[in-house]
């Protein structure tokens, strides 16, 4: 009776060790899994994360010839930035291809001295104040609202657009933009923070056009430094 009872303790331990090891299976396999496919993976340069902030690549599509990367913030699976890259089998084929993202620098309205020297020129169209300039071909454009300035005076207003578009230029020297060597490149930075990607950096080296694109014109700089070469 006892050597009975001992088989019967035996047959439950088996059976119960044999559930434990199905209940770890089955969580093994309802582990959360990482997508593999990165920027580098694809043959792009763009960043997998983005430095100081919480912006991370959430898709990766194409490849190095052409391919995508889609930004998050990593807390919503909103949009926030974009990188995109095509390569040409001619650099007059990609050159075709930048001018549809080119922004030509104006070159009549109010003159302004940025902090460098560079010499800018401010127009002001549909609410919209522009402050353009050239920089180691590169094509600038700083845009405030003109709710955002100063209006009582003319001088007091391109007081504030000077120092709008200092800013701009700092951050884009900081992030080692326009310090690289291009075949040309286009740039529109919004003062203040967007809702959406209307922040711009594109350019063209040789056979290759890239375009980043985001709300936050921090970020926008931040993954074209990572990208340009």
């Amino acid at each position: 009776m006892k050597k009975q009872k001992h088989l019967m303790l035996m047959g439950c331990s088996l059976i119960l060790g044999l559930s434990l090891l199905s209940l770890g299976g089955a969580r093994s396999n309802t582990m959360t899994v990482h997508a593999v496919t990165t920027p580098a993976s694809k043959g792009l340069s763009a960043p997998e994360k983005v430095d100081g902030t919480t912006t991370e690549a959430k898709s990766v599509t194409g490849n190095s010839t052409s391919g995508q990367v889609t930004y998050t913030n990593g807390t919503n699976n909103t949009t926030t930035a974009t990188y995109k890259q095509h390569k040409y089998q001619t650099s007059t084929q990609a050159k075709t291809s930048f001018a549809t993202d080119e922004n030509v620098t104006e070159t009549n309205g109010t003159k302004l001295k940025l902090s460098d020297g560079t010499t800018a020129t401010r127009q002001g169209v549909m609410g919209h104040v522009y402050v353009q300039w050239q920089k180691n071909g590169w094509n600038v454009t700083a845009v405030a609202n003109t709710d955002q300035l100063t209006t009582s005076s003319v001088k007091q207003t391109n007081k504030t657009v000077t120092a709008v578009a200092n800013k701009v230029q700092k951050s884009l020297k900081t992030n080692q933009v326009t310090t690289k060597k291009v075949t040309r490149g286009n740039i529109v930075i919004y003062n203040g923070s967007q809702q959406k990607p209307v922040n711009q950096i594109s350019w063209q080296q040789s056979t290759k056009v890239a375009q980043v694109s985001g709300n936050s014109a921090e970020t926008t700089a931040k993954i074209a430094k990572d990208t340009l070469n």
